[in-house]
């Protein structure tokens, strides 16, 4: 397993942690967050931001304990 590999899944995982944790201040204060209200609603448009970084968590969770690999190319 490739410490890089550990190294970004944890980060992945922590920002979106933080994220979660932060989530109110994201939807109210960023265009992104406005623009998920627009779309879905005010509730559903958050419901939509903690189901996206629930999945972030989940991805960078499994990409640092080597569930998911990465495509590594061949060097000639």
């Amino acid at each position: 397993m490739d410490t890089s590999q550990i190294l970004m899944g944890g980060l992945i995982a922590l920002l979106c942690l933080y994220g979660l944790w932060r989530r109110r201040w994201f939807f109210e204060n960023t265009r992104k967050g406005r623009r998920l209200a627009q779309w879905f609603g005010e509730t559903g448009g958050l419901s939509v931001l903690i189901g996206l970084l629930v999945a972030g968590m989940v991805f960078g969770l499994m990409l640092a304990t080597d569930v998911i690999r990465p495509i590594h190319w061949a060097k000639p």
